[in-house]
């Protein structure tokens, strides 16, 4: 790989300028016109080297000494065209032509491969994500972490790790018993609630406590006794509602953990971080006093005996931090507070930290143009994502909440998402991929005798056919660089890029002409750029559709 062949080259010039300590690092730059690679290790080494050199006066000066020993003892043949020195001490380097061109059938020989990696090989991964609040249907702002969790554990797959899906169920605790209260007043009208205002509101509990009465049909139990039945059975019929929503999101969950079942092993998760537990106002509290929680403590008991939700937060991260190379929570910005109480935690059980991730999510804004849209009838006070889903589909819900990094805040535009025109970048990006279908449907119908494999990319020569080979190639460095960062925003930005060098290029050029060998070549282009295109929307969990 170039990438590789242009480090190994930066060593043996550093090594050259007596430096061997320094591992050369190397990115895309973000401007094309900046190369295909740069390089800041002259501005990295140049206190290594300033005394040992005395004609090298400043990083510039190294970055043009470092070109000239590329020039003439490391250059990289084939491979790459041109390396050159930019101020302040950058080195950019610029992929050959021959090269390019040669790539385009090396993407097609790969097919569906394209962009997978070995970096995860043999490694496993857990990621968790949705873990929607157990009460009510899922709504927008939690299912937000749906497509978000599932493009990122696509990505963990492509780069070779055993990914397993998670969704932690909360079946237990004050709120659940909350929802058998709302029901039980929803089906006992003329009883009145202490705390009216707090209780669960909605349609959907009147279909709730519809079907929680069909079930039980026992007017003998006691209120105590139908609220706790009521909860149970209320939780399991919304937990199927989250699920299949999820699934209209194109999201199957490996696991479903019930907090009634790790809360079994919350002894057990304790025992292992005793020493870091302290007995205060008749409580149990974890405080291990390190650099993630300091002085602040959290209880895990209460002085009733009833463990807390933390508490088996505990037993789940041992779980899953004993299972696998790398753990993934994805959380609603209201969780910030708890992250270093779950960092704290997995320190404590005696695991890396570094092996444990958490991101966070802002909530979405949904806009109907410029109308602000706040709830629902069926939820009551929010909109559900089985509304949205039902009004844009699947493919617009994830790209565009697919779009903006996980930390900003952003709206959603119901009407946008349902256009059918370029402005919609779903549609923009899918339009690419019909419009190379269809001109494949229409060469295999004019019959036109010819074989990919035997195009010769070497033709592909003008501006616009160069520059979308160039992006072309970007697909498994960006798969590397998301499977460290998780910043799955970045793949509809490039498909969206993509799509635009592709209309670029078709409206400045026939495919197919009376040049056979050219025709041969640009549909070998265009099978190249079909394959990356819908491996990216694979990654997005996007549909590629021949058709629209």
């Amino acid at each position: 790989m170039p990438k590789d062949e242009i480090i190994q080259s930066l060593k043996n010039a550093l090594k050259e300028l007596g430096v061997e300590e320094f591992e050369p690092q190397i990115e895309r730059p973000k401007d094309p016109q900046n190369g295909d690679f740069s390089s800041n290790i002259a501005l990295i080494s140049f206190a290594k080297i300033k005394n040992q050199k005395s004609k090298i006066k400043n990083p510039l000066d190294l970055a043009q000494e470092i070109v000239s020993i590329l020039n003439t003892k490391y250059q990289i043949p084939n491979t790459v065209s041109k390396a050159e020195a930019v101020a302040p001490g950058f080195i950019n380097f610029y992929l050959s032509n021959e090269y390019l061109q040669k790539q385009v059938q090396e993407i097609i020989k790969e097919g569906d491969n394209y962009g997978l990696l070995t970096i995860g090989k043999g490694k496993k991964a857990s990621v968790e994500f949705v873990s929607a609040n157990p009460t009510g249907p899922l709504h927008i702002g939690n299912a937000v972490g749906g497509p978000l969790g599932d493009t990122i554990a696509n990505v963990l797959t492509k780069s070779g790790y055993n990914v397993k899906r998670e969704y932690l169920h909360n079946d237990v605790g004050g709120q659940v018993l909350k929802l058998g209260e709302a029901i039980y007043f929803e089906l006992n009208p003329g009883e009145k609630p202490a705390d009216e205002e707090t209780q669960y509101q909605g349609e959907y509990i009147k279909e709730l406590a519809q079907k929680v009465s069909e079930s039980l049909k026992a007017s003998h139990l006691s209120k105590e006794e139908f609220v706790g039945k009521a909860a149970s059975n209320a939780v399991s019929i919304i937990l199927e509602g989250i699920l299949k929503d999820c699934e209209g999101m194109g999201i199957k969950f490996d696991i479903v953990r019930k907090e009634s079942d790790l809360r079994k092993e919350v002894p057990e998760a304790l025992a292992k971080i005793k020493k870091f537990i302290k007995e205060k106002d008749g409580a149990e509290w974890f405080a291990p006093a390190d650099e993630f929680l300091k002085d602040r403590e959290t209880v895990v008991k209460k002085s009733d005996g009833q463990y807390t939700y933390f508490a088996s937060d505990i037993a789940y991260h041992n779980e899953k931090m004993s299972k696998n190379d790398l753990v993934i929570d994805i959380l609603g910005s209201n969780h910030s507070g708890h992250v270093p109480r779950l960092q704290a935690a997995v320190k404590a059980l005696g695991f890396d930290v570094n092996n444990f991730k958490v991101i966070l999510y802002q909530y979405v804004r949904l806009k109907r143009g410029s109308e602000i849209v706040k709830m629902s009838k069926r939820a009551g006070n929010f909109v559900t994502a089985a509304e949205v889903l039902d009004e844009v589909g699947k493919d617009a819900f994830r790209f565009f909440l697919l779009r903006s990094a996980p930390e900003t805040h952003m709206d959603f535009d119901l009407e946008l998402a349902k256009k059918q025109a370029s402005e919609n970048p779903v549609f923009y990006v899918q339009y690419a991929y019909t419009r190379i279908s269809s001109i494949f449907a229409k060469f295999q119908i004019s019959n036109f005798k010819f074989q990919i494999s035997e195009a010769d990319a070497s033709l592909l020569t003008h501006k616009e056919e160069v520059a979308l080979i160039r992006h072309l190639l970007k697909l498994p460095g960006l798969i590397e660089e998301v499977s460290r960062t998780f910043a799955v925003h970045t793949f509809t930005t490039y498909a969206m890029e993509l799509a635009t060098l592709f209309h670029k290029f078709y409206e400045a050029h026939r495919v197919i002409s009376k040049d056979g060998n050219l025709t041969k070549a640009r549909l070998a282009l265009l099978e190249a750029t079909r394959i990356t295109l819908k491996n990216t929307l694979d990654l997005l969990g996007v549909s590629a559709p021949e058709k629209m």
